[in-house]
């Protein structure tokens, strides 16, 4: 054995001697370190202790030894031990090589193919096929840097941890095991059985399981794609949140918002800030201040200044509750749909697109841009399908003891009417005409036509209302004149009044002063106007007329009674200014000094309504309506 080599090996020993190698086995470790054990005899954890190993060689290097160990070798460094299959120990640094394992107390371990420990720095540098292992977490990679008393492991060249759920991979990494922390960058990859997530920069914690994001950030999960630049994970709760420009695909829907919420546990979203999604290939988007889907219900709720729209409508309110499958929808608090040519506000609207069947509930407006009417009312039933709209209860304080009412617009005007209920629909789905029905009560007031009757229906297609009666005659003023009969008809032109119709029993009275009554009745009457004014009266079957004659300076003349089987009658600033009569006529005309100024004549049926006559739009919302008789 050459001077500077001191090598023993259980195989170079005679079997002579084999007890004196056991002792020297054990024996020569402890004399080679004793010098150095006593002068540091009060930190124990500054220099590598050998433990163990099946075999050892000693080199003299640069004026020092240097230690072999090979076979089952076990050091210790503290609170460390290291094994491996080979040892090169060099004053406190050591070289490992075969099989590493290093062990703290506090059950981190490292598993590697070779490392170097620098026992002075406590740091260690291992190769190979490295595993870290702390509890449930697990740290692969192919060359990681540890400090023992920082407790800090750096890789920078590829790695990946896991918790036996998830995988994070990275290029570079850095473990902080005593704070519990992850520090990953360079094309980060996260695998969980709910997600997917790639990123260059994130955070993670071993304790709490949570990932937090710091740069640009895509996480995909069964069909969808999030994107956000901060944020976090909680792997453990499926609860995540992501911040700076989220935004998501899911299902043909994309999505943003200034926050982004999800909780995985109710597969609910919520964005909140400027949220808007969108479904591009069905036409339909929403706006709000916070938005909440449930993907599993697939119902949301949109809060705070709602604006949604499809191929067919548009919906905007305080809070709106959704459901993507059937379609339907709920306004709560004050709200508006535009369904052209619909548009309804209320404050609380509700609708199934599935059914095609909506509720508007509280100060009900509904308007017809195509008809241009709007209804007022506490309540509207209404179908998409056949635009039909079931009104009744009045907008304002009275709610569901009040009435309902329309108004339409003629030539600069407005047309008031109002009844117990209102009801507007097509007929034929094919075209745009309407039908309006109103029942109970009917009442109709504008500045040139009022008028009262028990029912009432309107048909778009000729323009034309039609009065019934039930308990009492529809009556129709305009102006001074009063047109009353068992059923009468309205036609409209350019939103005037074109033509009236009178059916059985039909009786026309007219009067300056309420104390003369011109008056007109037969079975069957039709009245021309123009300007809104009669011009032409054509009365047919028991054709009687009683009607005053004037001068040009308005004075009374006398008195003009006419009975024919046909007349017709002409009109003038409201004044009868020519007559025909057809069938046997009969008439007489009778000077005023004969009729005499104090007693009304009058035709068999006369009445001279004033009780039913509307003077105002409030005189149609009463119950009921009562007015006195004139003096």
């Amino acid at each position: 054995m050459e001077s500077n080599q001191i090598t023993y090996s259980r195989r170079l020993i005679p079997v002579r001697v084999r007890f004196l190698s056991f002792l020297l086995w054990w024996m020569l470790p402890a004399l080679l370190w004793s010098q150095s054990d006593a002068s540091s005899s009060q930190d124990t954890t500054q220099k590598i202790k050998v433990e163990s190993s099946l075999f050892g060689e000693y080199f003299l290097k640069e004026g020092r030894y240097v230690q072999k160990l090979s076979g089952m070798v076990r050091l210790r460094h503290g609170n460390t031990l290291i094994f491996c299959d080979t040892a090169l120990l060099d004053v406190n640094d050591a070289r490992l090589t075969g099989n590493i394992l290093i062990e703290q107390s506090d059950s981190l371990r490292l598993y590697g193919d070779s490392a170097l420990y620098f026992g002075d720095r406590r740091v260690c540098d291992i190769f190979g096929d490295v595993v870290l292992v702390k509890g449930q977490q697990e740290l692969f990679t192919n060359r990681l840097h540890y400090d023992f008393q920082t407790k800090m492991a750096t890789y920078w060249e590829g790695g990946t941890m896991s918790n036996g759920k998830s995988q994070l991979t990275s290029t570079r990494g850095y473990y902080d095991v005593e704070r519990k922390m992850v520090y990953l960058s360079g094309d980060v990859l996260v695998v969980d059985p709910e997600f997917n997530l790639r990123t260059d920069t994130l955070t993670y914690s071993t304790e709490t399981q949570i990932v937090r994001f710091v740069a640009p950030t895509l996480i995909t999960q069964r069909g969808s794609r999030l994107y956000c630049e901060g944020g976090f994970y909680d792997l453990e709760q499926n609860f995540a949140v992501f911040e700076n420009n989220p935004q998501y695909e899911q299902d043909g829907q994309r999505g943003r918002a200034k926050k982004i919420r999800y909780n995985g546990a109710r597969q609910e979203y919520v964005l909140e800030g400027d949220a808007f999604v969108e479904e591009p290939a069905q036409g339909r988007s929403v706006r709000a201040d916070v938005i909440r889907y449930n993907a599993e219900t697939e119902k949301a709720v949109f809060v705070g200044n709602v604006f949604y729209r499809d191929s067919a409508q548009t919906v905007s309110g305080a809070e709106v509750y959704y459901d993507r499958r059937t379609q339907q929808y709920q306004i709560r608090g004050r709200g508006r749909v535009s369904d052209p040519p619909y548009i309804i506000e209320a404050d609380s609207l509700a609708f199934n697109q599935e059914l095609g069947n909506g509720l508007a509930l509280g100060n009900v407006e509904w308007r017809d841009t195509a008809e241009d009417y709007t209804l007022l009312a506490y309540r509207a039933d209404y179908n998409r399908a056949t635009s039909f709209v079931h009104a009744y209860g009045a907008f304002g304080d009275e709610g569901p003891e009040g009435r309902p009412l329309m108004l339409s617009r003629m030539e600069g005007d407005t047309l008031y009417l109002s009844a117990d209920t209102l009801i507007s629909f097509r007929p034929d789905t094919t075209t745009d005409n309407r039908t309006f029905l109103a029942y109970r009560d009917v009442r109709i007031f504008n500045q040139d036509l009022q008028a009262a009757c028990d029912s009432l229906a309107y048909h778009a297609a000729d323009s034309m209302f039609y009065f019934f009666k039930k308990e009492r005659l529809p009556v129709l003023w305009a102006d001074t004149s009063q047109f009353s009969a068992d059923t009468l008809l309205l036609r409209l032109r350019n939103n005037r009044i074109s033509e009236m119709r009178l059916r059985e029993n039909t009786l026309v009275v007219q009067s300056e002063d309420a104390r003369m009554y011109n008056q007109i009745k037969g079975r069957l009457n039709t009245v021309f106007f123009e300007e809104n004014e009669a011009r032409e009266m054509h009365v047919e079957g028991n054709a009687e007329a009683l009607y005053y004659v004037v001068d040009d300076a308005g004075r009374y003349m006398g008195l003009n009674k006419s009975e024919s089987a046909e007349m017709r009658l002409y009109f003038e600033e409201r004044r009868v200014v020519g007559v025909k009569l057809y069938g046997e006529p009969q008439g007489k005309l009778s000077p005023m000094r004969q009729v005499g100024l104090t007693e009304t004549q009058k035709l068999d049926g006369f009445f001279w309504e004033m009780q039913r006559r509307p003077r105002s739009v409030e005189d149609l919302l009463t119950k009921p309506n009562i007015r006195a008789e004139p003096e």
